[in-house]
């Protein structure tokens, strides 16, 4: 009896084990290697702000977007990828006019960042060998909507909010007071996005399952810029190019563009920026796409979208029109700016206080005006002035703002539907 039991217990391990052999293979298969080209690169922001110290100094960063092979999700956003600041560099001094005005005498210093290291949710390491980059500010959608689609007061404001809901407050607080100084050190601050673009393949194991989430049609097809346009150094013909940063579906979910496909076009009108706040624009389009399999077809589409700085402050036109813009809340503020000095010249009891010279001589000129004003009430209204005829020049008066779009820009295309042909591959 005894003797039953054990080759009983001994022939159910033997099962399991072999149970668990087949499962491991199983999902073993359910993986698949994919590999990445060359030239695409990978979108990461920083998750939280960094004092730059010196060359070699880690930095972390996550992606903001997903990689794609052809139709296949290669490395899905959130992804960690690590590198190290590579140089260093000081901005000439014609670029630091506006920090000093503002009693800022720290030289401006850009980060090139080099990025070797991906890191899989998985926790797999894979190296990686990219070029460097210059990081850019905080990013913001900007996107063609009719008139009934578009957010009104309350989600602008929400949306102008969500900054503040951001997480490491305490961080952002603390580097800001730092920031305020007339000399301090350099950060790189939280959200700041890097494009580092591939110099070799990169080959990565990803779960097959996964490349079912791209399988969806979509009206908008999604590039990526190898060329820098500038509305004021374009020129209407200029050729640029792209390439399809996510693979495009027709309704049938059949394959039409596989990520990496090349598209050209040109520019088809460009307007500088010029004084008393004249900005500038640029309207350009994509007409030939490069097919997979060497042949090219034509397509007809208008920019619905683009991503660019938030600071910049670009919108996109009906027409695919890319314009720059004035902030309306800078032109109203400007103005405004007036009645702190104004009420100073007509009761000067109202600059008696350390507090409310402060306030008027740092609008002039930094910590070093709010110090400076405590001297008599006459200093903080001039001040008050100063500051105040600032935000006048900037808002109505110095010269407008160029569209600069560099490379690595994401586009988003607008596809006419009776364009659209029928699909030349499937998954």
């Amino acid at each position: 009896m005894k003797r039953s039991v054990v080759w009983v217990l001994i022939s159910y391990s033997v099962l399991g084990l072999a149970g668990i052999t087949v499962r491991a293979q199983e999902t073993k298969s359910e993986k698949e290697t994919l590999v990445v080209e060359p030239g695409n690169d990978l979108r990461a922001a920083l998750e939280k702000g960094v004092r730059l110290k010196a060359v070699g100094q880690p930095i972390t960063a996550k992606l903001i977007e997903p990689v794609y092979a052809g139709d296949a999700l290669a490395i899905p956003a959130g992804s960690t990828i690590k590198g190290h600041v590579s140089a260093i560099s000081k901005a000439p001094m014609r670029k630091r006019t506006r920090r000093l005005l503002n009693g800022d005498f720290t030289p401006p210093k850009t980060a090139q960042v080099t990025f070797d290291q991906l890191v899989l949710s998985d926790g797999t390491t894979v190296p990686i060998h990219s070029d460097s980059a210059a990081g850019l500010g905080r990013v913001a959608n900007s996107q063609y909507l009719p008139k009934s689609q578009r957010p009104g007061t309350r989600q602008k404001l929400k949306g102008a909010m969500a900054p503040l809901r951001d997480p490491n407050k305490l961080q952002r607080l603390s580097e800001a007071v730092v920031t305020s100084l007339p000399y301090h050190p350099e950060f790189i601050d939280q959200g700041t996005v890097f494009d580092a673009a591939l110099l070799e393949p990169l080959s990565v194991l990803a779960p097959v399952q996964l490349n079912a989430v791209s399988l969806q049609a979509s009206d908008y097809l999604h590039l990526h810029l190898l060329t820098s346009i500038n509305s004021s150094k374009s020129t209407a013909g200029a050729q640029i190019e792209a390439v399809v940063s996510q693979p495009f579906f027709q309704a049938d979910h059949q394959l039409l563009y596989p990520a990496g496909t090349k598209i050209t076009g040109t520019v088809q009108k460009a307007s500088s920026a010029g004084w008393m706040k004249k900005n500038g624009s640029i309207v350009f389009a994509f007409r030939s796409v490069q097919m997979p399999d060497g042949t090219t077809r034509d397509i007809h589409s208008t920019v619905g979208g683009i991503q660019a700085e938030r600071s910049e402050g670009l919108t996109v036109g009906r027409e695919g029109e890319v314009k720059a813009t004035t902030s309306t809340f800078a032109r109203l503020l400007a103005p405004a700016s007036l009645i702190g000095p104004s009420r100073g010249v007509a009761d000067m009891t109202t600059q008696k206080t350390a507090w409310s010279r402060s306030g008027e001589g740092r609008k002039g000129f930094g910590l070093l005006g709010a110090g400076a004003a405590q001297a008599s009430a006459s200093t903080a209204i001039g001040f008050g002035y100063f500051g105040a005829a600032k935000r006048l020049c900037d808002a109505f008066i110095t010269k407008g703002s160029n569209v600069e779009l560099p490379v690595n820009t994401p586009i988003v295309l607008r596809l006419d539907s009776d364009a659209i042909p029928v699909a030349l591959a499937t998954r």
